[in-house]
């Protein structure tokens, strides 16, 4: 079953499902709307188009022909139909990529959800929640994956997969406490551009290790076949000479084979030939001249096969690497998680579990070469010989949030624990620990705001994985990885023009991202927007060091109704 037919069987399951527990509920809380209350239901519709030019520059020497232009047109559109217990809402989205890359992804999201009694909220469907009390940034929000075909540009919820799930929630008076859980049986799995300039460097080398490893296979088999071809035109041509000399050299080539176990002369067939008055050395070397050239055959004909597999099997990873990638679509790759927040006078907080799986999969180089050998001569594999894993880890995470003096600050943490606790698996990650704290300020003028947030992790025993520049975690500028983010808005005319300016730093990476905006609202339903990205970096070993090249300028118009 393709793809994109399992995962539309699997949100009309869930949403079938929530419908199926609002009917046998339907006693508690009253699911679902009577006749007299259809005109308290209503129907909500909204969308817009959008379409972007976008220059990439160079900015080390700007020359009309260094300047790629790109258009990117997208739309949306958003159902929403509300009763007194329930509601449904389906938001689609149409673009280039998705419908060529991700069809599956055009149902952005599509949930029932049903309000049970006074304080229960069901929920189920194709979807994406947030975690965590960061402000788009995040180190609690795991349910949902990343796409960054985009890299970074896209708005934090526009980047997030939405996935089938089932979330409750249970809402008490109580210190504003929220009870959720929620419970995925698939896995998404973080998304990256395999060509373009929004390639990641580490997809272009594995692609490019794999197509020379592949490559020294082909020429390995095709080796083996001129090797076998050589052998069995030598012996034909000994054996249809018929000299002395021929039948000396043929008669060690026989002799050779036999020593070395390739074939063994057959008792029957000897004894036969010496009845018909041939010596017994005469009979074996005869006898062994046959088994020989049989040998020399069936070598030739398994050579063949060989290297016609391996040239179609490598033609077919070509065109299909995903078959490299563990198979997700079974319950084994299944998510649960339960959180909790609650108001403690004037802070907002939260304690969360996650139960699931690194978005990004892991290398173990040591089945590199088992997994080519495999797949090049059978055309399959089974999971266990994949290269590739996604790793499993719990999160256990704190939140909180307040309002100190002018300013709104929030914060993160999260403990990841995995399989690999002391560290000395190179194949699977270590245990970490990620956090996030920042605030943001109204600024007295301008209408201006300030929003500042420092994002980071450390990888525990990383001495260990200094041992092997290939462990899953290695780290070329140390196993902490800090970033700061700070975004200005400001607006003018009544918030008809609206300038913005975010900037990233990492620390220890030495990567700088700068994305300047200027939106101008004509009216309330069209923005024309002028905005950019510069991205420098420090050295050769920064994070985005290969998507330097990628500085653009970009006009769009929206137009939201």
């Amino acid at each position: 079953m393709k793809k994109i037919e399992k995962f539309v069987l699997m949100s009309s399951a869930l949403l079938l499902g929530g419908t199926a527990w609002a009917e046998d509920f339907g006693d508690f809380g009253g699911f679902g709307d009577d006749a007299s209350d259809s005109t308290a239901s209503k129907l909500e519709v909204s969308g817009g188009a959008d379409t972007e030019l976008r220059a990439y520059v160079d900015v080390d020497e700007v020359k009309a022909d260094n300047i790629e232009l790109d258009v990117i047109p997208s739309a949306n559109l958003e159902l929403k139909y509300s009763g007194n217990k329930s509601d449904v809402e389906l938001n689609l989205k149409i673009d280039e990529y998705t419908i060529k890359n991700h069809p599956e992804d055009i149902i952005d999201e599509a949930v029932l959800r049903g309000r049970f009694g006074d304080y229960f909220t069901l929920e189920a469907g194709k979807m994406k929640v947030v975690w965590g009390k960061g402000d788009k940034l995040h180190v609690l929000d795991n349910f949902n994956a990343d796409d960054y075909s985009d890299f970074i540009i896209p708005d934090y919820l526009d980047r997030r997969i939405s996935t089938p799930m089932v979330r409750g929630v249970v809402s008490l008076p109580v210190a504003n406490l929220n009870l959720e859980g929620i419970y995925t049986p698939l896995l998404p799995a973080d998304r990256f551009a395999t060509d373009g300039r929004w390639t990641p460097a580490q997809v272009i080398e594995m692609s490019e290790g794999l197509t020379k490893l592949a490559k020294i296979h082909l020429a390995s088999a095709i080796a083996n076949l001129e090797n076998a071809r050589l052998e069995a035109a030598t012996a034909s041509a000994l054996e249809a000479l018929g000299t002395s000399e021929a039948n000396a050299s043929l008669t060690a080539l026989v002799t050779q084979a036999y020593a070395d176990g390739k074939i063994s002369a057959d008792p029957t067939k000897v004894a036969a030939l010496m009845q018909a008055g041939k010596t017994q050395q005469e009979a074996t070397v005869l006898v062994l001249a046959a088994a020989y050239k049989d040998y020399l055959e069936e070598n030739l004909t398994a050579a063949n096969t060989e290297y016609t597999l391996c040239l179609a099997n490598a033609n077919n990873l070509s065109a299909n690497p995903d078959v490299i990638y563990p198979n997700l679509w079974t319950l084994k790759y299944g998510q649960f998680g339960a959180r909790a927040t609650w108001t403690l006078g004037q802070v907002d907080m939260g304690v969360s579990y996650y139960n699931g799986w690194y978005k990004q999969p892991s290398v173990n180089a040591s089945k590199v070469n088992s997994f080519l050998t495999s797949y090049l001569s059978d055309g399959a594999v089974d999971e266990e010989e994949k290269f590739l894993a996604y790793d499993k880890k719990q999160t256990f995470g704190l939140e909180a949030s307040t309002v100190l003096w002018h300013f709104n600050v929030r914060g993160e943490f999260a403990y990841n624990l995995t399989d690999d606790i002391d560290g000395t698996d190179p194949w699977v990650h270590n245990n970490s620990i990620a956090w996030l704290g920042g605030f943001d300020i109204d600024l007295p003028f301008w209408n201006a705001n300030l929003n500042v947030q420092e994002i980071g992790s450390f990888v525990f025993h990383g001495d260990e994985c200094d041992k092997n520049a290939l462990d899953v975690d290695y780290g070329v500028n140390g196993y902490t990885n800090n970033k700061i983010v700070c975004n200005i808005t400001t607006s003018f005319m009544n918030d008809k023009i609206a300038p913005e300016v975010t900037v990233m730093y990492g620390i220890e990476n030495k990567d700088l991202v700068v994305m300047p905006k200027l939106a101008f609202n004509a009216d309330q339903n069209l923005t024309l927007t002028a905005s950019g990205m510069y991205i420098w970096c420090g050295d050769d070993n920064s994070e985005f060091k290969s998507w330097e090249d990628n500085s653009f300028v970009s006009l769009a118009a929206s137009y939201q109704f």
